[in-house]
């Protein structure tokens, strides 16, 4: 008897131990795939708003731009989704992706009365470019360190990491906006960003109170 206990001791013990480097090994791989697509978004982005075509009218660059970057902001909460750990986080995330399709809607409707009848002046537009500049190299240091490798969480999960990073994306996004609405004469223009800000200060809200949800 004493040696079937001791036995079946064995036995589980094995099994506990097997079952737990194999959960560690799964949880890695899962972070290992988050942080690869994170440094897929990074570069897509620094492509697609750093190659965007001068136009000569400044809202026109202006949309280009921030249509790319809502669509940045898209692929990263659906990068949550597939690989974050708390399913009580589902819901608003994707909450978040609904919210930020409507902004691509809002975009491509203003993009459409823009493009009817543009207003070309490459010194405006010169002046939106320099202070854009800076607004992208911001969104990129935001989104990731230039040239860390390996690519690590933020905080202690997953889950943290996606809402620390968009986070401070909302962040950027209000500098962004409030750029355009310093430089742009077009009503429709205006209108678009205010409702970006507005959707912006809405997300960075809702992180907040995810944050610290996580956090108890």
């Amino acid at each position: 008897m004493k040696l079937f206990r001791k036995l079946l001791f064995a036995f589980i013990s094995i099994f506990l131990l097997t079952y737990s480097v194999k959960a560690a090994d799964e949880s890695n791989l899962k972070e290992s795939d988050y942080l690869k697509k994170i440094d897929l978004i990074y570069l897509e982005l620094k492509d697609s708003l750093g190659s965007t075509e001068k136009t000569g009218d400044l809202n026109t660059d202006f949309l280009n731009q921030v249509l790319q970057y809502q669509r940045a902001l898209i692929a990263l909460s659906k990068n949550e989704l597939q690989y974050g750990e708390r399913k009580e986080l589902k819901e608003p995330v994707d909450q978040f992706v609904d919210e930020l399709k409507l902004n691509l809607k809002k975009i491509n409707k203003v993009q459409k009365k823009v493009s009817e009848n543009p207003v070309y002046d490459e010194t405006k537009e010169a002046t939106y470019l320099s202070s854009y500049e800076e607004i992208y190299q911001q969104i990129l240091t935001n989104l990731k360190v230039e040239g860390e490798q390996p690519t690590v969480l933020i905080g202690n999960s997953i889950d943290m990491d996606f809402l620390t990073r968009l986070s401070k994306q909302c962040e950027v996004w209000t500098i962004f906006m409030n750029s355009i609405l310093q430089q742009t004469e077009d009503d429709g223009v205006k209108e678009l960003a205010n409702d970006l800000i507005q959707s912006s200060d809405r997300l960075k809200g809702e992180i907040q109170a995810l944050i610290k949800q996580i956090e108890q």
